[in-house]
């Protein structure tokens, strides 16, 4: 459907305001209240305000939403910084990200690696958006800094603790690169983006990557919710972790999984094999039904559960970025179907009335009701 929104009475000129605006006020609103994206030496980075830190996951949505919009100066601007102050230029984490950056302070005169190690979602996200900007900006160089940022990713020769961001024997994304993660976060099993690399790098590693993942979201949404945890071992089972204790449930991490869905179903390219695709779709718009009837059924919607749907202890209420997952999910669904339609059109209605998050957690929520909207005005 090119115009989801439609659905509640909203043009494409309308849904594209309500995108711009959000963007604004996060990107260049009020420095204390709204913007989570500052500057430095002409260079732009993205703050995550609750941890006051910087984050190769919240660079790497930046330039994927600046990419998206057309906003040139804005995505080589986050990129030079990234490489700057992110990317590990020589040792054993070379060439990946630091998943995590500290701001400047009374101890440190510039920004600093808080954590050299990588969180893999980050580095999916930027060759994504490299490969995106390429295309966008007729600038060929960002394609080629992609693919060699995909090679290490694929196949880096492992370096002390460091190795590749994929399980060898399985062909899955690991929770981290660094020895002793062998396991799994479901919302890194970015689909359409394995698709994509597959694409324009020609190597069928991404291929057997995508199918791998396709065969773990089986097992790792529960059938009747459609929920997935925050970390699962590889075969999909909930893992709960001694320093996140959150990671077994339903949570920040996982409400994601639906927009990966969602925008795999969407996309139009080729590979992998026809057949293989037409599986995916036909599971993605099953498990996004599932995951919308269930919280669609919810009197109070809480932001945190358990996979069955019983909701975590002290869940949190709803928050602005998972409103805006669940929004996105709506992309896999057959609108020429009555259910599904008016399913569409509640979580639409619901996202299109919530305000651009303000205050300390605005960051998260903030980029997610972005990556939320680039998903649902993908088409025009």
């Amino acid at each position: 459907m090119k115009n989801p929104f439609q659905l509640i009475g909203k043009s494409e000129a309308e849904a594209l305001e309500k995108f711009r605006s959000h963007f604004q006020k996060l990107f260049f609103g009020d420095a204390e209240k709204e913007c989570v994206c500052f500057s430095t030496n002409s260079l732009r980075y993205i703050v995550d305000i609750g941890h006051q830190d910087i984050r190769s996951e919240g660079m790497s949505y930046g330039m994927y939403i600046a990419a998206k919009l057309g906003e040139e100066n804005l995505f080589e601007s986050l990129w030079q910084f990234s490489k700057n102050y992110l990317q590990n230029s020589s040792g054993n984490y070379a060439p990946y990200f630091a998943w995590q950056v500290g701001l400047p302070n009374s101890k440190h005169s510039d920004f600093y690696k808080m954590d050299p190690g990588a969180a893999p979602d980050g580095e999916e996200y930027f060759a994504a958006a490299l490969l995106l900007a390429a295309k966008k900006f007729q600038k060929p160089a960002y394609k080629k800094e992609a693919c060699e940022l995909l090679q290490a990713m694929a196949h880096k020769i492992p370096a002390g603790n460091v190795r590749t961001m994929f399980d060898e024997s399985r062909a899955a994304v690991r929770f981290s690169p660094m020895t002793g993660n062998d396991f799994t976060d479901p919302s890194y099993h970015t689909l359409f983006f394995y698709r994509l690399f597959a694409e324009e790098t020609g190597d069928k590693f991404w291929e057997a990557v995508y199918a791998e993942s396709i065969h773990f979201l089986k097992h790792a949404m529960h059938p009747e919710t459609g929920l997935a945890a925050d970390y699962t071992e590889f075969n999909g089972e909930p893992k709960a972790t001694n320093f996140n204790p959150m990671s077994h449930y339903f949570s920040g991490d996982s409400w994601r999984v639906v927009l990966n869905l969602a925008l795999d179903f969407s996309s139009e390219i080729s590979k992998p094999a026809e057949n293989i695709c037409q599986n995916a779709k036909d599971f993605e718009q099953k498990i996004c039904r599932k995951y919308l009837q269930f919280f669609r059924s919810q009197k109070t919607v809480f932001a945190d559960y358990q996979i069955d749907g019983t909701p975590a202890p002290n869940a949190r209420e709803l928050t602005t970025g998972l409103m805006a997952m669940n929004a996105a999910a709506t992309c896999a669904l057959d609108i020429n179907n009555s259910d599904d339609a008016e399913l569409a059109r509640y979580f639409l209605q619901k996202l299109w009335e919530t305000p651009t998050p303000t205050g300390t957690w605005r960051y998260y929520d903030g980029m997610l009701l972005l990556l939320a909207y680039c998903l649902l005005t993908s088409k025009f």
